[in-house]
């Protein structure tokens, strides 16, 4: 375990990656002197142990990306001298906001919450034990499919304002609420959105306010997979079928999980097309559409699709050419393994996102039981276009005007 020690002025930005930890997995940041700054977790793990000396009215950002992991206990930011305190989720990164232990009566207790990246990611806030006529209020902003909001749990209704006389759906924004102040804890969220999605919420806001997440994962209808067989389209696969490795090895399907939307909510996060001859001569074989965080495996590296953008070969579908509902397609195999889809590299299902997001899950506890976890093949993923291989880029002709991811 790494034990960190550091000062974060204003205007100054701290960055720490694997190369500050040594690779571990436990490690513990000491802040001594807080101001108007950034520390950015970047592809490893941390806890903040403490915070001392914050300046008054500071408006500092904790960030997590490229994977990073983030826990703060809410205590240490239980200042009055905080003006603001934003968090910040990049790609497929968490940060972990804990107040279980502790109850507070004053004191900084609204955060800004923001999403960015072509990955899904998570942000979650656990809510005290004991509360003491306490509240909290999240402003969530950059949310797309497959990001995880959790917010301590309970049951969400809609924030009709003070005395009920306000929409919910209100300045950009849809406000919801749990618990009360009167009583225990109150939990608030603003969280942005266009009008056609709040209308997409009114449609079904059980599937919004039960918790779940509109992931994208996987192949779209009509992806051949290579069998013994010769290729099978991914919507015609069934649990114990074989499909072949890209070394030739046949393995057997443990399971397909599917995910049916609407075209609205696909195109929050919209699909990758990979076209014919992109990645090389025949590969893939004929035009491919994968989510975002699809990984495509190119030169010895898991490289999430939406990485790979290039604006012309590769691109994102337009939303007017999605028809009216989308279904995506997994294929889960005992191990994270490489298949051929198209006639290119690709991964089977690894469960960064969980299978209780797929529109058969209950299919799968009724073979399986429980949920277990998928080990990830040991190759480097790359989540972010910044981080690609200068060769890669210029091979696929990926500009720098769209190395914005």
């Amino acid at each position: 375990m790494a034990i960190l020690n550091i000062a974060l002025a204003d205007g100054e930005t701290r960055t720490i990656t694997q190369s500050d930890t040594g690779g571990d997995a436990d490690n513990t940041i000491n802040i001594n002197g807080l101001g108007n700054s950034e520390l950015i977790v970047d592809g490893t793990s941390a806890t903040l142990g403490s915070i001392l000396d914050i300046q008054a009215g500071a408006s500092p950002t904790f960030t997590a990306t490229n994977g990073g992991s983030l826990t703060v206990d809410q205590g240490l930011l239980n200042v009055s001298g905080l003006d603001s305190f934003s968090f910040g989720i990049e790609g497929n990164s968490d940060i972990t906001l804990d107040a279980s232990s502790i109850s507070t009566l004053s004191g900084l207790s609204d955060y800004n919450v923001d999403f960015s990246g072509a990955e899904s990611g998570s942000f979650t806030f656990n809510k005290p034990d004991v509360g003491l006529l306490d509240s909290y209020s999240f402003n969530v902003t950059g949310m797309e499919a497959g990001d995880g909001l959790n917010l301590g749990g309970g049951d969400w209704s809609l924030d009709e304002g003070a005395l009920g006389t306000q929409d919910a759906y209100r300045d950009g924004a849809l406000h919801i609420t749990q618990g009360s102040a009167l009583a225990g804890t109150q939990v608030n969220a603003s969280i942005e959105m266009s009008s056609e999605q709040y209308a997409e919420f009114e449609q079904d806001p059980e599937a919004f306010l039960s918790g779940g997440t509109f992931t994208q994962v996987c192949f779209a209808a009509g992806t051949m997979i290579a069998t013994p067989e010769g290729e099978k389209a991914v919507e015609t696969l069934t649990t114990g079928d074989m499909v072949l490795t890209a070394s030739g090895a046949q393995v057997p399907v443990k399971w397909i999980g599917l995910q049916t939307m609407s075209r609205m909510k696909a195109g929050s996060q919209a699909p990758v097309r990979i076209r014919e001859g992109a990645l090389g001569a025949d590969n893939p074989t004929q035009d491919l559409i994968v989510t975002p965080s699809h990984g495509m495996i190119i030169d010895g590296l898991v490289i999430n699709a939406g990485a790979l953008v290039n604006g012309d070969t590769i691109d994102y579908v337009p939303h007017n050419e999605l028809p009216d509902t989308v279904t995506y397609y997994h294929v889960e195999t005992d191990s994270h393994e490489v298949i051929m889809a198209n006639g290119s590299a690709t991964e089977t299902y690894v469960d960064y996102i969980t299978r209780q997001a797929f529109d058969n899950y209950a299919e799968y506890v009724a073979l399986y039981g429980i949920e277990t976890r998928v080990i990830e093949m040991p190759r480097p993923r790359i989540s972010s276009r910044r981080l690609l291989p200068m060769a890669l880029r210029q091979r696929l002709g990926i500009q720098d005007a769209f190395m914005t991811a």
